[in-house]
C-alpha cells in the first residue's frame, strides 16, 4: 500500500491510476447523459455496464515530459542538496526550473502558402502516436470483449480551428481496422474534443472552470483507493 501524504505529490505508483479517476469524472460531467458511475476497470481502464461500453484512457503528452514534470512536483518537499541536484538534472535536460513554474523546450510549425500542413506533421503527431499504439492494443485482443470501446486521450495540444476536420480525416483511416474506437475524445488546453468516428462527427465543449476541483475529487478516489 502506498503512503500518501497530505498536501504532498502523489507516490508514483497507487492502486487507483489517477489519470483514470480524472477521466471518469472529465466524462461524467460532461456528458452526463451518456455516461452515469463509471467503473474503474482494467483493459479497458474505465466501464460502463449499463451501456457494455469500456473506456480505455491514455497520454499524448510524451513520456520525457511527464517525467520532467513528476521530478519537478517532488522539488519543494526535498532536502536543500536534493533540490539543487534535481534543478540541475533538469536544467541539462532542457528544462529550466523555478519556484513560480517550469518552462521546457518548446515545439513550433509553420508554413507557407496558403494550405496547411499534413496534421502527422505537426505537434498533432502525439496525439495521432497515442491513438495508434491504442488501436494496435485492441486489435490484439488484450481487452475484455464489449459492446463498444470509446478512447480519452490527454494532451498539452492546443486545437486551431482547422485541425479537428483533418484530425477526424486521419482517425477514420487509422479505424479502418476489424476493431476501433467508436468515439475519441481529446483533452486539449482549449477545450474537450470529441471525435465520432462511426457518425463521422466532431465537437468541441469549452472546460474553463468545469474543471475546477476535479482534481480534488481524483485525488480523494486515489486516496480512498489506498485505504480499502
Amino acid at each position: 500500500m502506498a503512503v500518501i501524504e497530505k498536501d504532498k505529490p502523489l507516490p508514483r505508483h497507487t492502486r487507483l491510476d489517477y489519470d483514470e479517476c480524472y477521466a471518469k469524472l472529465v466524462l461524467e460531467t460532461f456528458f452526463p447523459g451518456e455516461y452515469k458511475n463509471l467503473k474503474l476497470s482494467d483493459r479497458p481502464d474505465l466501464r460502463d455496464v449499463v451501456h457494455n461500453t469500456g473506456i480505455e484512457v491514455t497520454s499524448a503528452v510524451r513520456q520525457k515530459e511527464r517525467e520532467a514534470v513528476m521530478l519537478a512536483c517532488e522539488i519543494p518537499y526535498l532536502p536543500e542538496q536534493d533540490q539543487k541536484r534535481r534543478i540541475e538534472y533538469l536544467k541539462r535536460s532542457g528544462y529550466n526550473y523555478t519556484k513560480y513554474g517550469m518552462s521546457h523546450p518548446g515545439r513550433f510549425y509553420t508554413w507557407m502558402g496558403l494550405g496547411f500542413p499534413p496534421i502527422e506533421t505537426i505537434f498533432c503527431s502525439d496525439f495521432l502516436h497515442a491513438v495508434a499504439k491504442k488501436i494496435e492494443k485492441l486489435n490484439q485482443g488484450k481487452y475484455v470483449l464489449l459492446k463498444q470501446y470509446n478512447l480519452f486521450v490527454y494532451s498539452e495540444l492546443y486545437i486551431e480551428d482547422w485541425m479537428p476536420s483533418k484530425i477526424l480525416e486521419w482517425l477514420h483511416s487509422a479505424s479502418n481496422r476489424t476493431m476501433s474506437y467508436s468515439v475519441i475524445y481529446l483533452l486539449a488546453l482549449n477545450g474537450l474534443f470529441w471525435f465520432d468516428i462511426k457518425q463521422s462527427t466532431y465537437g468541441m465543449l469549452e472546460t474553463g472552470l468545469k474543471l475546477y476541483g476535479l482534481g480534488e475529487q481524483a485525488r480523494a478516489m486515489v486516496e480512498e483507493g489506498e485505504d480499502t
